[in-house]
């Protein structure tokens, strides 16, 4: 992948006024109102980003092999791709906001997580950019064990979260904006999880600043780059690592969590293979759930070009 086309350096398309306008419609009609306004946005940025269309396209006849209950993929199958993209928008500003009650949210081993708080013993959260982990916030508040810290990077949403940041409600998770990870960070993140603090970090984008720093794994039948560095954290500070999914099916938020390492540092000679079996059980479970929900992944870029690491390929991973 370019340098040019790496996700991180697709700009972010709207401005400050239309994303206030459509955060007013929310506020006076809700989300039918939203959805009405949201609409022929969609349809201006799905007609005139032709790279996202092809990234979508390129998607939905990978997973289109996996997942049968999808139909063939035409410009109308690209286009519900894209719709499914808005409407989570419309899932985010409603969980900020607090308008997600917490008998719309299903939470699948829960036990997990009320170990790991009742032990102080923080962990790493792997998420990803299928569906909305953000329900994490609607978690909180009924589960105020539950501390987060999300890295994130907002080089190209700055307008988005000076909007949104504006209409948040009470919460336990906080919004941390990361582009290098250096001593300091390193720092403060390992004093959140001695206090049994979660991290969540997203473990399907590849790195900003060390495109290289990935490990190829097979995902909807062919290698694509996945970053180390969730592993690698997670190794320094010691601690488990937990993915952390949430789709939407019928109009139910599931929230699933699936512990993928134990906590403890892994010796030296043991670390390449730890990473590469992690991000590769990591992969898997990320298959798998997206073939449950296919519309709900959003990368609307290519995420099978593989100038780095593919040659590396693990196959003996179990």
């Amino acid at each position: 992948m370019s340098h040019s086309r790496h996700w991180a350096n697709i700009a972010e398309t709207g401005t400050t006024i239309g994303m206030r306008i459509l955060v007013l419609a929310y506020r006076i009609g809700g989300p039918w109102l939203f959805k009405i306004c949201l609409f022929p946005v969609i349809c201006f940025y799905f007609l005139f980003r032709r790279d996202s269309r092809q990234a979508s396209r390129e998607y939905l006849q990978r997973v289109r092999k996996k997942a049968t209950q999808l139909p063939a993929v035409t410009l109308l199958l690209s286009f519900r791709h894209f719709w499914q993209f808005a409407l989570s928008l419309i899932d985010k500003f409603a969980i900020w906001m607090g308008k997600i009650p917490l008998d719309q949210v299903v939470v699948h081993n829960l036990e997990l997580i009320d170990q790991l708080t009742a032990s102080k013993q923080g962990g790493i959260f792997v998420i990803s950019h299928l569906g909305n982990f953000e329900v994490c916030n609607a978690l909180s508040q009924s589960y105020p064990g539950l501390k987060l810290t999300v890295l994130h990077h907002t080089k190209h949403a700055e307008k988005f979260n000076q909007v949104f940041n504006q209409y948040t409600c009470e919460s336990t998770v906080q919004m941390l904006q990361v582009t290098d990870m250096d001593a300091a960070l390193a720092m403060r993140l390992s004093e959140k999880v001695e206090r049994g603090e979660f991290v969540a970090i997203a473990a399907d984008r590849v790195p900003i600043n060390n495109p290289t720093s990935t490990v190829a794994c097979e995902f909807l039948g062919e290698p694509a780059d996945f970053p180390r560095g969730p592993y690698i954290l997670a190794n320094a500070l010691a601690v488990p690592i937990v993915m952390l999914v949430c789709i939407k099916q019928q109009g139910t938020y599931h929230v699933y969590f699936e512990k993928l390492s134990e906590g403890g540092k892994v010796a030296r000679s043991e670390r390449e293979a730890f990473i590469l079996q992690t991000a590769e059980k990591f992969a898997r479970r990320l298959e798998y759930y997206t073939c449950r929900a296919p519309l709900q992944w959003f990368n609307f870029y290519s995420f099978w070009q593989k100038p780095y690491s593919s040659a590396g390929l693990n196959k003996t991973a179990p």
